[in-house]
């Protein structure tokens, strides 16, 4: 019997131990894998590219221009990581048969406004295949991009990888969505990537990532929040933000400027939502609303949840303290997760149904199994939503109007409606 479990285990661990997607490698003794793209502050000239590795490498560094390019000497430039390390790995990442890997970021800077970019990203002589993404506009008032949370599972996230359906089809849906539109940007993400953030978790969430790459190799820049199941070091090691994170590693909040006027604060419900974060809040709504047509927020615990209890104490806190901010401010819309639902409360202000309030969407539906909500709670009444449907937004900035839907799995419309723009 203890034979045949350890045969079973070694099974596992070689099944698990390959990315099965888009990661072809140039060297067979050595790997990199799982691309990605991370928006801070700055999206139209700054990003960072970030990728995992089997070893770590003597020399970690993207090369990049802004044509295809067929030999990794040739692109125009080139720029070395900044951080590297050895991801934390714990016998329970052993035991779920996932390999030891290593973390990459690269800050890539001073790049073009509304610039496709095509890159590589290397560990010694092990390098990626070709991928491409594009900056944000630095003058526009139209944007479009895509907002959801919880793309995690249960229990046994880790145990079977096969049971991430749900979270693949997310990805999937990602994927032909921006294939269906170009102009898209970037993946807004509410937050909650696996059961928790160790590396057994985190490894399968990069594979399926994989999946929101399209036919042309087109990288959705990530534009991340901290949920509850985010609390691990793998979270800072493998989703860092470098100045956001160096600056303060627990923070996770910060201002995209996405546009010369259209502005999105990533707030976190998982550090202190007072004091410096209360602070820093104010004194960003209050430099950004008088030069943004569109003003957003994002962050993981809700204000008006669908599904859990309205007076939990974390809820009832981003009620007192950051809802009067958004309010003072007169913010377009808020984006939350953390519920597993589909929701759009009324306009709200003064926590009291008013036309001329913010609307709160979410909660979370992008692979986690789906709750049921309650649709009879008062900030859904006569105009609002909730229903159980796992779900990707879609948010299209114009100049005067703000158009907002949310799609199902086999991309049908399972929600829709516009906002006129305020400060006109």
């Amino acid at each position: 019997m203890k034979l045949w479990y350890g045969f079973l285990l070694f099974l596992l661990a070689a099944c698990n131990a390959q990315p099965q997607l888009q990661s072809d490698i140039a060297e067979a003794d050595s790997r990199v894998f799982h691309p990605r793209i991370y928006w801070t502050e700055a999206p139209s000239n700054h990003a960072i590219v970030s990728w995992t590795s089997d070893k770590m490498g003597e020399v970690n560094y993207v090369v990049y221009d802004t044509k295809p390019t067929s030999e990794t000497s040739a692109y125009k430039y080139r720029v070395e990581a900044n951080q590297n390390g050895q991801i934390t790995y714990k016998p329970s990442d052993a035991y779920a048969g996932v390999p030891k890997s290593f973390f990459h970021h690269t800050d890539v800077e001073q790049l073009e406004p509304n610039t496709t970019y095509y890159f590589r990203f290397c560990t010694d002589n092990a390098c990626s295949p070709e991928y491409n993404f594009k900056t944000a506009p630095s003058h526009s008032a139209q944007l479009t991009v895509l907002f959801g949370g919880d793309s995690r599972i249960g229990k046994e996230e880790g145990a079977d990888p096969a049971a991430h359906v749900d979270r693949r089809a997310a990805n999937l849906l990602v994927k032909q969505l921006v294939e269906d539109d170009s102009t898209i940007l970037a993946l807004v993400h509410g937050a909650d990537f696996g059961m928790n953030a160790n590396w057994q978790y985190l490894y399968h969430w990069f594979n399926d990532h994989e999946l929101t790459i399209t036919d042309n190799k087109r990288v959705l820049p990530l534009i991340i929040s901290r949920g509850n199941h985010d609390h691990e070091i793998g979270f800072t090691e493998n989703f860092r933000l470098g100045k956001v994170t160096e600056n303060n590693s627990d923070g996770y909040y910060y201002c995209t400027q996405l546009t010369d006027s259209i502005a999105l604060l990533t707030l976190n419900t998982e550090t202190s939502i007072a004091g410096y974060q209360k602070e820093w809040l104010e004194q960003t709504l209050a430099l950004k609303r008088p030069s943004s047509a569109w003003l957003f927020v994002q962050y993981h615990k809700p204000a008006y949840p669908a599904v859990k209890h309205f007076d939990r104490e974390d809820f009832a806190r981003v009620r007192q303290v950051w809802v009067p901010l958004f309010e003072k401010y007169d913010i377009d819309i808020a984006l939350e997760s953390d519920g597993h639902a589909l929701k759009k409360t009324v306009p709200l202000l003064q926590n009291k149904p008013n036309p001329k309030g913010i609307i709160y969407i979410g909660e979370g539906g992008m692979g986690v199994p789906q709750r049921t909500p309650d649709p009879e709670r008062w900030y859904f009444l006569n105009g609002g939503h909730a229903s159980s449907n796992h779900h990707v937004w879609k948010l299209t900035f114009q100049p005067q109007v703000l158009s907002v839907k949310a799609f199902g799995f086999n991309k049908d419309t399972l929600l829709s409606f516009e906002l006129n723009r305020k400060n006109l």
